[in-house]
């Protein structure tokens, strides 16, 4: 097992990087992050400042970090902002990658991408062996992946590359797509058929498997992130729908593409059940949330809509 003594956070105030920089305080370890438009709410960390496009890396020379933790990514509302912001994290990720290796020993890399690189594949169980075949957003930030994937695989670096699949918890997707539409409607909705495959995992249990894989994992893999086995959308729209006590709502696909862009509309389509060739490496890490139902009864909990169920069982969860 390898020591962290001190981590460097890209993304700090993100979604994930929000856990991850919590975890990593728990366990006592130095945290730094890189800070450009949303100030930090905790002291123990150490902020720079500065964004990916021109932050100076040499200023982390004078004490290294063990390992930087890439959690960050430039976001566009349309496909040509996406365009446009795929571009300069490229060119971002390029500068850090020639930084790292310019030093006489590089920190690890540890790199967040996503299941949405494989593409859609129906029922087939989908490993890290798969190639690349990017679908919805992905198909234009993952030109930004690309210089981590061809120094992951040249071993130029020390890189992890984790990628999850659907990260649920308070807020995100979740909310926007889901519990936003039962509150105000009282319905939960179902895109589409339903039959796509989805898997899940708690965001809390990304940011421990990612310091989990720093000090387990081997530099030059990639990881893919889902705890639990893989259901249907109508099977976790008709679960959200008995833990909330709302109604299930099939919203057909013509309908969602007239809503939204083309983009979500493949999102809430793609069919993915998500394994991983390294099995024992994932079984050896204590998941947060292990099972979804219970998983999801806390975000229910959370965002004000756990009156239909039993409150006393989410207590001894999370006792």
């Amino acid at each position: 097992m390898k020591k962290i003594i001190e981590a460097f956070v890209l993304g700090a105030s993100g979604y994930v990087g929000q856990y991850l920089c919590a975890q990593l305080l728990d366990k006592g370890i130095k945290t730094s992050a890189l800070v450009n438009n949303t100030p930090l709410q905790d002291s123990r960390i150490r902020e720079f400042s500065g964004g990916l496009q021109d932050f100076d890396w040499s200023r982390l020379e004078s004490d290294l970090p063990d390992v930087i933790f890439h959690t960050a990514r430039l976001s566009g509302k349309n496909r040509k902002s996406r365009q446009k912001a795929a571009a300069e994290n490229r060119l971002a990720n390029e500068r850090l990658l020639s930084w790292l290796q310019s030093l006489p020993t590089p920190p690890l890399l540890v790199f967040v991408s996503g299941t949405l690189v494989y593409g859609s594949h129906g029922t087939e169980a989908v490993d890290e062996s798969y190639p690349p075949n990017p679908i919805s957003f992905q198909r234009e930030y993952f030109e930004a992946e690309k210089p981590v994937l061809k120094a992951l695989k040249n071993s130029r670096l020390p890189i992890i590359t984790t990628r999850p699949s659907w990260i649920y918890g308070t807020g995100s997707w979740l909310r926007a797509f889901y519990l936003h539409p039962a509150k105000a409607k009282g319905r939960i909705p179902l895109y589409g058929k339903g039959n796509n495959l989805m898997t899940f995992i708690h965001v809390k249990d990304v940011a421990g498997l990612m310091l989990h894989l720093a000090l387990h994992g081997r530099p030059g893999d990639v990881y893919n992130l889902g705890l639990q086995p893989a259901l249907t959308q109508e099977d976790f729209v008709r679960m959200l729908a008995k833990l909330s006590g709302k109604e299930v709502k099939r919203k057909p696909f013509w309908w969602m593409k007239l809503r939204h862009e083309k983009a979500i509309a493949e999102a809430f389509s793609f069919s993915l059940d998500v394994r991983t060739k390294h099995p024992e490496l994932i079984e050896g890490y204590q998941p947060y949330c292990p099972h979804l139902e219970a998983g999801l009864k806390e975000v229910l909990k959370e965002e004000g809509m756990a009156d239909s169920f039993n409150s006393i069982l989410v207590e001894e969860y999370n006792s």
